[in-house]
This record gives C-alpha cells, structure tokens and sequence, in this order.
C-alpha cells in the first residue's frame, strides 16, 4: 500500500507538470533577460511525454540566481529517437552559440545527454550534466507498454547497450535520483558518475523537491 500511495503522489505531480505545459508556452522574459556575468549557461531537456514547461519549476529557480536558461522547443513531447533529439540539442547550442554549458535533464532526457556527450561534444560546448531519474540501464516498466515511442527505454535496446559503452563521459554526469523511483525500476546509478540519492519518492515528485532544487545550484 505505501507504494500504491507514492505512485498516485507522483502521477498528481506528473499531472501538475503538464497542466504547468499547457499554461506555459513560452519560457520567462528573465531565462534569458537576468542574467548575471560568468554565470553558466544551462540547457533544460526534459523526459518522454514532456515539453520544456515540465520543468519550469527547476528553471526558475536557476534562472532567478543569475544563470542564463536555455529550452529546445524542437524537442516536442521528446518522442523522438535519443539519437535525433540529440541533434536537434546540438543544433540549438550552435544556433545559439552556446559554451561552457551544463545540461540540466530529466528521465529520458538524460539518456539525451548523454548521448550529446558521449559523440556530439567535440567541442565542449557543454561541460558536464546532471541528471535527474535516468534509466541508464533502461527500465523493465517499458515491457508493459506497447507504444514503439519507449523502445529506446528498454533495458535491451541498442542506445542503452551503446550509451553504457561510452563511459568515459561518466565522469562529467551528476546522476540524482530518488530513493523510490515508480518507473526507473532498475535505478539511475551511473558507473563512474558522481551518483546522488535524495530522500524523496516518485519519478515526477523529485522535479519539485527543494532539496534537488538546492543541489543544482550548488553543483552549478
């Protein structure tokens, strides 16, 4: 039963998220307009099934400290392969002419990040990322769902075995997770990454978690 209660907590949450979506099409004047000098710049990539707005919440908290946060409309409801939403993140950071980045991702767009890191980043343009409830080993909740959109979550898919392949990135991921994770069964835990558990339960409900929120700012 008390992970019956975490799950609907969360899905509250997760519903919370999109409602947040809908109302927020465009990110505020200040991600980019307040912005304090040598502060780093930040790119938000969500997970699957969420546009930028799903993460507004960690995104005004950055902003308002000074540090210049980009979004990548083109990523839609992040449905697209890990491979091709990778791209369109480096089109974006060139677009933009972004350097010395940090990536700020949830759930799948982690898995996005990495990707970018591990055969995108020659330039290093972005420096490190830090994740929040990615399934680095892919997650088995995927063999419940139908949808070809989850196919690059599943623990045998092709991007998981050759994302774990690539480790020497590991070491420029901070990979925070929650000590109950209602859809990454398997858990976040990155070799050679710096891996953090916060004491906060659902895969949605840490998005909102202060002590996640003071993390990142103190890892940035």
């Amino acid at each position: 039963m008390v992970h019956v209660r975490h799950w609907i907590l969360d899905y509250i949450y997760m519903i919370h998220g999109q409602v947040t979506t809908f109302l927020y099409r465009k990110p505020p004047k200040h991600y980019l307009g307040y912005v304090i000098k040598n502060k780093i710049p930040v790119i938000l990539i969500p997970g699957i099934l969420e546009k930028w707005g799903f993460l507004k919440n960690l995104g005004d908290k950055i902003s308002l400290q000074g540090h210049p946060v980009y979004i990548v409309p083109k990523l839609g409801y992040n449905l697209k392969d890990i491979s091709v939403s990778a791209k369109i993140v480096r089109e974006m950071i060139e677009k933009k002419d972004i350097r010395n980045s940090v990536i700020v991702a949830h759930s799948k767009g982690g898995l996005i990040g990495k990707y970018y890191l591990s055969l995108l980043n020659e330039d290093e343009r972005v420096s490190k990322m830090i994740s929040i409830a990615t399934p680095y080993s892919g997650t088995s909740l995927t063999k419940y769902l139908r949808s070809k959109q989850v196919k690059d979550l599943r623990t045998d898919s092709e991007i998981i075995k050759e994302l774990k392949a690539h480790k020497e990135v590991n070491k420029s991921i901070i990979s925070v997770s929650p000590i109950f994770d209602n859809h990454v069964w398997e858990g976040s835990f990155l070799e050679g990454a710096e891996n953090i558990t916060i004491d906060e339960k659902g895969h949605h409900k840490i998005i909102y978690s202060k002590e996640l929120i003071n993390l990142i700012l103190k890892k940035l």
